[in-house]
């Protein structure tokens, strides 16, 4: 939605969850100039030099072999045509209050049961180089929960409850983990933080 502001001719979003395409669609809001089709960003069909900007909104990490994203995007840009990313370093991913936090086994869980490649953001510049882009603009950027924990405080549950589906530990200990979480959000103890990066890069006119 934030790209329609900018009032392009057309924007188009891909995603191969036709469930995720659906949802998009019902949060719309400028339907005349946005439409979402389900699709591989590795192989779209779109035709060669048809788009000004590709933008990849923390998508990498679960793409299996990224560099067929960049390449295929490289592909469908105009010369001088835009690339942003924006992407997490989830190696990163932490709700850890001090050493051995159990809680931390949950956050780890839940992003290797989620993300293809936790290190992706690590070696955006130079995997971005080699499918023919020039790098404008690279920047981290912090994402840290205290006081009003959601996103983080999921990680924690979700991560208790895949640990429990994987048999590494039973549903009371999961249970007993994801109190533990709800009871520092209460408390005002909780801490969670994930390290992001975005890159900035340009195809290169001929």
């Amino acid at each position: 939605m934030l790209a329609a502001r900018h009032e392009p001719a057309e924007v188009l979003g891909i995603d191969p969850s036709p469930v995720l395409v659906e949802r998009a669609k019902e949060l719309a809001t400028v339907a005349d100039k946005v439409r979402f089709e389900t699709g591989d960003a590795r192989e779209t069909g779109l035709d060669d030099a048809s788009f000004d900007v590709a933008i990849f909104h923390t998508a990498l990490c679960h793409i299996p072999e990224p560099e067929r994203a960049l390449i295929e995007a490289h592909r469908i840009l105009k010369p001088g045509g835009w690339l942003a990313i924006f992407d997490g370093d989830y190696s990163t991913s932490t709700v850890a209050l001090a050493e051995h936090d159990p809680l931390q086994a949950c956050s780890r869980a839940v992003t290797e049961q989620n993300v293809i490649d936790r290190w992706i953001v690590r070696r955006l510049p130079g995997m971005v180089k080699r499918c023919g882009f020039k790098v404008s603009r690279f920047r981290s950027h912090g994402y840290a929960e205290v006081i009003d924990p959601t996103y983080m405080l999921g990680h924690a549950e979700r991560g208790a409850e895949a640990l429990a589906a994987q048999g590494v530990i039973g549903e009371e200990l999961a249970e007993a983990l994801k109190a533990e979480a709800h009871r520092r959000a209460r408390a005002g103890e909780f801490f969670g933080h994930i390290a992001y990066a975005s890159l900035v890069a340009r195809k290169q006119a001929r």
